[in-house]
């Protein structure tokens, strides 16, 4: 079994925290230390902790998710850290899959399981495209999709052949494009590092970007496209369950601004700047803004076109910050 350090960023979610330490306190696969870097209004008391005191970690930290998880990374004493949020429902099977899989594969520097989100009754870890104009709207403005391709007719298929032959990758303007999953893992260049086991040496050598705010929205993309070519193993065997705890969560169109400011700050960097474009990348916001319009959802709307001027504009305030 491979050495694992645990590395859990925290804010004002005292009652998430303890049950994810409570689910890894009954993982089959024990880690060697488990790293809490907590930046809420209120330290947690000795008595709470005190049930898991045997090798946990407590750090008390300013209010950046970035610096959280650089400052437990860091702090970790083992070749491998897996990366938890704090509303991650952890099975008890879940890290040793993980540890299994690392160990089969020693190209594997990176890997976790299916990340699930609750869509109305079910948990889903992708949104699968059925409908060829999607489709082709996503191909002519570069966006991104996280699904397999379920289309029919000609031109539907024709488009699936297309993204086959592709693969998991970074479309020209950014955005991440997954619509390979098969089992019984997929490779891909970008997956949410939520729940992933990852080797301490990439994750230093490629930090979070402490330059985004503090809620962090998009660093893992940052993180990811630093890896190595090999990069992000996704076990379809194993899956761990996001609540999205609303506590420290914004609205989705606030969200979707800082994520796509996070992009734009990423692609220009050295490592961006290989994997696409800024001009693609507006004109992806272009086919988002008319999307939306489309569907008659204003706020989000409004949130793209608000990311499109300040891309066009030089007016991102992540870039503005040394």
């Amino acid at each position: 079994m491979i050495d694992i350090s645990v590395v859990i960023p925290t804010c004002n979610r005292a009652a998430r925290l303890v049950s994810l330490l409570a689910d890894l306190q009954r993982s089959a696969a024990r880690p060697r230390e488990v790293i809490v870097v907590d930046a809420s209004d209120r330290a947690l008391a000795a008595q709470e902790l005190a049930p898991f005191a045997e090798n946990l970690r407590y750090v008390r930290s300013g209010k950046s998710v970035c610096a959280q998880r650089n400052r437990g990374i860091a702090a970790a004493s083992s070749p491998w850290v897996f990366l938890c949020d704090d509303d991650i429902r952890v099975p008890p099977e879940y890290l040793g899959a993980l540890s299994a899989h690392v160990a089969a594969h020693p190209e594997a520097g990176a890997v976790s399981g299916l990340v699930l989100e609750r869509l109305g009754d079910r948990w889903t870890g992708q949104f699968p495209v059925h409908s060829a104009a999607t489709l082709l709207w996503c191909r002519i403005f570069g966006l991104g999709l996280w699904g397999e391709i379920h289309c029919g007719g000609p031109l539907g298929g024709w488009l699936a052949t297309h993204y086959r032959r592709r693969g998991n990758h970074i479309s020209s303007a950014g955005w991440p494009v997954l619509t390979d999953f098969r089992a019984p893992f997929f490779r891909t260049p970008i997956y949410g590092l939520g729940a992933a086991l990852v080797r301490r040496d990439w994750l230093l050598a490629s930090p979070y970007d402490e330059r985004l705010d503090r809620g962090g929205y998009g660093d893992n993309y940052g993180v990811a496209i630093g890896f190595p070519a090999e990069g992000i193993h996704v076990l379809t065997s194993a899956a761990v369950r996001h609540d999205k705890e609303l506590a420290e969560r914004p609205s989705a169109a606030f969200s979707y601004v800082r994520r796509t400011l996070a992009l734009d700050l990423f692609l220009s960097s050295d490592r961006g700047r290989a994997v696409a474009s800024r001009r693609r990348l507006a004109w992806s916001l272009v086919g988002n803004s008319v999307w939306h319009a489309a569907r008659r959802d204003w706020d989000m709307c409004r949130a793209s076109l608000a990311t499109l001027s300040a891309v066009v504009l030089g007016r991102n305030p992540y870039r503005a910050r040394a």
